[in-house]
C-alpha cells in the first residue's frame, strides 16, 4: 500500500512525499488532478519496493505530472535501482538526489543519506561515521546512480 501526503507551498509548487510499496495497486490520480501544470517536487525515500506492474503504473503516473515541471527527490533504493536499469522511466523528470545505504567499514554503523543524483556522488558525498570514518555505499554503484558518460 502507497502513502501520499502533499503540501502546496506558497510559491505555488506541489511538494508530494509517496512511501510504501508500489504495485498493480498504484493510483495517484489525486495527486495529479491537484498537479494541473504546477511545479510538482516528489519525494521517493519512503518507497520500500516496486513490482513490475508497479513500474507501469509509476510510469504512467509520472507521465501525466510532466504536463508541468516535476522533480524527483530522495529516491529510494528501490526507485534507484528502477532507474539504472530503465533509463527512460522517468524521462523529462528532473532527478536531483538519491537517498541511498552506507555503511561504516571500521564500525559497521548503517545509515541512510542522500547524494546527488549523478555518476559517483557516492564518493563526493558519502557522509561521516559518528566514529569518525567515511562511510561506503552499501552496494554497488552501478545499482543506484547513473553510470558516467
Amino acid at each position: 500500500m502507497v502513502t501520499f501526503d502533499k503540501k502546496q507551498l506558497q510559491d505555488g509548487s506541489l511538494h508530494v512525499t509517496v512511501a510504501g510499496k508500489i504495485d498493480e495497486k498504484f493510483d495517484g490520480q489525486h495527486i495529479i488532478e491537484a498537479a494541473r501544470a504546477h511545479k510538482v517536487v516528489m519525494h521517493l525515500g519512503g518507497v520500500r519496493s516496486i513490482s513490475s506492474l508497479g513500474v507501469r503504473a509509476f510510469e504512467s503516473f509520472v507521465d501525466a505530472l510532466l504536463k508541468g515541471e516535476l522533480v524527483l527527490i530522495h529516491l529510494s533504493p528501490a526507485i534507484a535501482n528502477q532507474l539504472t536499469m530503465i533509463p527512460n522511466l522517468c524521462q523529462g523528470a528532473k532527478i536531483e538526489s538519491a537517498k541511498l545505504p552506507f555503511v561504516c567499514p571500521s564500525c559497521g554503523s548503517e545509515k541512510s543519506h542522500s547524494v546527488p543524483w549523478r555518476a559517483n556522488s557516492h564518493l563526493e558525498s558519502a557522509p561521516a561515521c559518528a566514529c569518525g570514518a567515511r562511510m561506503e555505499l552499501d552496494g554497488l554503484a552501478e545499482q543506484y546512480l547513473p553510470m558516467p558518460s
